[in-house]
């Protein structure tokens, strides 16, 4: 990921997370090779030398990672090849993670010199214990896929030929749901996890009100007692 890319994602996610249109985000890497081989090194020197071009540039990695982070539909990341870094960081801030049996996952700060700053580890360690935590940084190793399902670190493991199939069912279950009964979901497990003095229980209350009165709703009883598919509209 260069710095360019990294402002492009957040110009992209800000612009989908208002769009009525878009039910599912499907996160992924371009062709077979990697997911996300993490941040394009290569850019350190020239972009990131000074205290502040560093400021600068975890500025514009933040804003993608909040978008991502903060995106109010169901966020789904498909990953084959290589997930590492940056890149599974952003496979972290995903809401599911769909990935091929033949992945490889690292982190790999300690290969090259850096620290890793204390947001990362604890979106690192809100996804996997801190004992597996400590393996993937202390080591910087790549670690399987089926090492990534027993920690925590992916939602599925599923074949190469499999993975394309099972992401656009995943996706199509959930974009077929009443919109915002999903996105209530969504923000109120982000509530649920919060330790209970920061839990905003007047969000999650009005989050339900709002299912409550909307139209889908009265779709949704309508169509159970008719015996037929929902027809949802995100109203």
């Amino acid at each position: 990921m260069t710095l360019a890319m990294w402002g492009a994602l957040g110009d992209q996610l800000e612009a989908w997370s208002g769009d009525t249109d878009v039910r599912v985000l499907i996160l992924t890497g371009a062709g077979d090779k990697s997911f996300c081989a993490g941040n394009d090194i290569s850019e350190f020197p020239t972009l990131r030398a000074t205290p502040d071009q560093r400021a600068n540039y975890d500025a514009m990695t933040k804003r993608a990672y909040d978008a991502l982070r903060n995106f109010p539909k169901p966020t789904i990341a498909r990953i084959r090849g290589f997930c590492i870094g940056g890149g599974l960081e952003l496979s972290q801030l995903c809401d599911l993670q769909i990935a091929a049996d033949t992945c490889e996952f690292a982190v790999t700060p300690a290969r090259l010199g850096i620290g890793y700053k204390l947001d990362d580890i604890l979106l690192l360690t809100s996804n996997i214990s801190a004992k597996h935590a400590k393996e993937l940084l202390f080591t910087a190793r790549r670690f399987p896929a089926d090492d990534a399902l027993r920690w925590g670190l992916i939602s599925r493991a599923v074949s190469e030929a499999e993975l394309d199939r099972t992401v656009d069912d995943l996706a199509n279950e959930i974009a077929a749901n009443a919109p915002l009964s999903v996105a209530a979901a969504k923000a109120i497990v982000h509530e649920a996890v919060k330790e209970e003095g920061a839990r905003d229980r007047d969000l999650s209350a009005r989050l339900v009100a709002a299912c409550d009165a909307s139209e889908d709703r009265q779709e949704g009883q309508k169509a159970f007692a008719e015996k037929r598919k929902p027809e949802f509209k995100g109203r």
